[in-house]
């Protein structure tokens, strides 16, 4: 109920009984042969090779059709399905041995109708001794505490997806860009405005893990920043500061698109991550937010007000002769400022200064 999840919570059971990996199905079936299913799964086949069986290898999988056939209880899937007779079949030649999924199974059924089947399975590779006998015990003694954790997860995961549902309708909601990642760095979610800004075609593009640039530079940079921020959610914070923000020039020569990673731990309530911790990208478009004030550029530098002023003309693009004829003040008292400015910011060029400004907020 802590809204880990049934897969989650098994682990350490999991570990007790010594299998390399485990997971969760719900399938249908149709004229009494599956033909999909709602899988999850911890180590092993988990993650994309679970979405293939899921949507087609479950229809061709014997161990399904043999469970399905018990009743509810612990199975020793060998004995159901001989391991020579898994060898030969066409899942596992294609699907299983490549990915290095499962040979070894021990099943737990625990909801049968003529419609559907659910159970939990606990699995060990081919090159892994098969279950004991003890630690098929140990599950059997286990079972009805695994049927009423099955049958709390039944009612509990509609509202948990409801909760994902509407945390992605608030991230829609939202004016900046945002891109969350799962634990490998893959995109898992992009909401409106990042979508809209990739439209745009202006030095901002979503592939695979999430925002690109064409730029090497940034792309680097952009690249250094969604590591360190994979690596704050395990818990290596020493990265984060100095790689964390960053921007990404557009093609149109506009103001760049400014970008934040920051790490993202699990929580009960938010299954858009489907438990995994990963990151969020917060993305902001340079020609539509708020410059920061000369009272912040003060209080955060120290500047004098005439300094502060010139801190907010550059970080609102104007040039150095720009500012100077709109205060009525020469050339050489701006560059002075200037000079002010860059020391105690501690930026050497001009251009690192308009890239601090750019990353600061209104």
């Amino acid at each position: 109920m802590d809204g880990q999840g049934l897969v989650s919570a098994l682990k350490g059971l999991a570990q007790a009984v010594g299998a390399s990996s485990h997971a969760m199905h719900l399938v249908r079936y149709r004229g009494g042969k599956p033909v999909e299913s709602v899988s999850a799964g911890h180590g092993g086949a988990a993650g994309a090779p679970m979405d293939d069986y899921a949507r087609y290898w479950v229809r061709h999988d014997p161990w399904v059709g043999a469970a399905a056939r018990q009743p509810p209880g612990v199975h020793d899937m060998a004995r159901l399905v001989p391991p020579e007779v898994l060898r030969r079949s066409r899942i596992w030649n294609e699907w299983g041995r490549p990915n290095e999924a499962a040979f070894h199974a021990v099943g737990a059924t625990l909801m049968r109708d003529p419609g559907h089947w659910g159970g939990v399975a606990f699995h060990r590779r081919e090159t892994e001794p098969p279950f004991s006998e003890a630690e098929t015990g140990l599950l059997r003694t286990l079972f009805p505490h695994l049927r009423r954790a099955f049958a709390a997860e039944a009612q509990l995961a509609p509202a948990r997806a409801a909760s994902g549902a509407m945390l992605r309708a608030g991230l829609d909601a939202l004016p900046d860009g945002v891109a969350l990642l799962d634990a490998e760095g893959r995109l898992v979610f992009a909401n409106a405005a990042l979508q809209e800004m990739a439209a745009q075609a202006d030095g901002l593009a979503l592939g695979a893990h999430g925002p690109e640039t064409p730029d090497p530079a940034s792309r680097l940079a952009l690249r250094r920043a969604v590591t360190a921020a994979l690596a704050a959610a395990q818990g290596q914070l020493g990265l984060l500061p100095s790689a964390g923000s960053l921007s990404l020039p557009r093609r149109s020569g506009g103001a760049p698109w400014m970008v934040r990673a920051l790490p993202v731990l699990p929580r009960g309530e938010a299954e858009l991550l489907d438990g995994h911790r990963g990151a969020m990208l917060l993305v902001t478009d340079g020609e539509k937010r708020s410059r920061p004030m000369p009272a912040l550029l003060s209080r955060l530098f120290g500047l004098t007000p005439a300094e502060a002023s010139l801190a907010a003309s550059l970080a609102a693009g104007r040039s150095l002769d720009e500012h100077a004829k709109r205060r009525g003040v020469s050339r050489e008292t701006a560059r002075s400022q200037l000079a002010a400015v860059r020391r105690k910011t501690g930026c050497r060029r001009q251009t690192d200064l308009v890239a601090l400004f750019a990353r600061l907020p209104g």
